[in-house]
């Protein structure tokens, strides 16, 4: 007999967390007495010393100016070395995008239990893969033709790290620029590109998650790069598939299929290009099925599963 799943969602609440660091770490790189980390959601400085960089923004800069940044395309190869080993954890743990989407689908499922609605349904609708592979290739392709970062400036990742930094620089200057004067200036600038922002928010109230599951050109980067990489959630061969209880299903926000795709396939774990190593999955798993690690379930894991088992009786 498994444990049952503990109340606190530890893996939901650590990306959240990491994702709220990413953002804060932009608007404290806004001031001075604080040099550790310079930059946005393109690019970014560590310590004054090490470069990271958007790998779609790199290519698209490079596409468009037909010239090599060595500086940027380290950056770049840096984050995409790090997805090699960890998957495209960014579209799970850091990008700001999906914070906002993932609080949003918290407030909704909320509202959903006040009128009583228990059983949380599946993302319905599965979009294929080659559809936002289609339109990386779109953005590059323009962005090779036009000599623009076609992507960049309608980016909605972008969108909300320049809102932090707006909002912080009218904060620090709201003595001498007044509140409409601010709000006009960021409608001009960013207008356009926040109602696309706008759109995808209200989307996502009939179809979650559509725009990462089936348009962002940068969650195709990540995937391309890291699908196969060795962190990845894992399935335990033994208990898989002994109860259809499809928490995992109801919960994963790319719509994954975990049991139908997976674990009554007799897989170890899961390699879908969509996945993004959110660990909602395995909070939301009430027999301990699923866990995210480097390693597949072994028969000391099983052991230790039911030693904890008993001991709770």
């Amino acid at each position: 007999m498994r444990r049952r799943r503990n109340r606190i969602a530890k893996w939901t609440w650590l990306r959240r967390t990491t994702a709220c660091v990413f953002l804060a770490l932009i608007v404290l790189g806004c001031f001075q007495w604080f040099p550790w980390f310079k930059g946005s959601t393109t690019a970014t400085r560590l310590f004054s010393l090490i470069p990271l960089a958007d790998p779609l923004a790199a290519i698209e800069i490079t596409f468009a100016s037909r010239q090599l940044h060595p500086r940027l395309l380290i950056g770049a190869g840096l984050l995409l070395g790090f997805c090699l080993l960890m998957g495209p954890v960014f579209c799970g743990w850091v990008c700001p995008l999906g914070l906002l989407l993932d609080l949003n689908h918290a407030l909704r499922e909320r509202v959903r239990r006040l009128f009583g609605e228990r059983r949380r349904p599946p993302v319905s609708g599965r979009i294929p893969s080659s559809i936002r592979f289609g339109v990386l290739g779109l953005v590059l392709a323009i962005s090779l033709t036009t000599r623009m970062p076609a992507f960049q400036s309608l980016s909605p990742i972008n969108i909300i790290g320049w809102s932090a930094l707006e909002i912080t620089q009218a904060a620090r200057r709201i003595d001498a620029v007044s509140i409409a004067s601010v709000a006009s200036s960021y409608w001009t600038v960013l207008g356009p590109a926040a109602l696309l922002l706008l759109a995808i928010v209200l989307t996502e109230f009939v179809s979650p998650r559509i725009w990462c599951r089936g348009f962002c050109p940068l969650g195709a980067c990540y995937a391309l790069v890291g699908r196969f990489a060795p962190l990845r959630v894992r399935i335990d061969p033994g208990e898989a598939g002994k109860t259809r209880c499809e928490h995992c299903e109801r919960h994963c926000p790319m719509g994954i299929r975990v049991m139908e795709d997976y674990e009554f396939a007799g897989k170890d774990s899961i390699d879908h290009p969509d996945c993004t190593r959110c660990g909602a999955c395995v909070d939301s798993c009430p027999r301990g099925v699923l866990k995210l690690g480097f390693t597949p379930f072994s028969s000391r894991d099983q052991c230790d599963e039911e030693i904890r088992a008993d001991s709770s009786l």
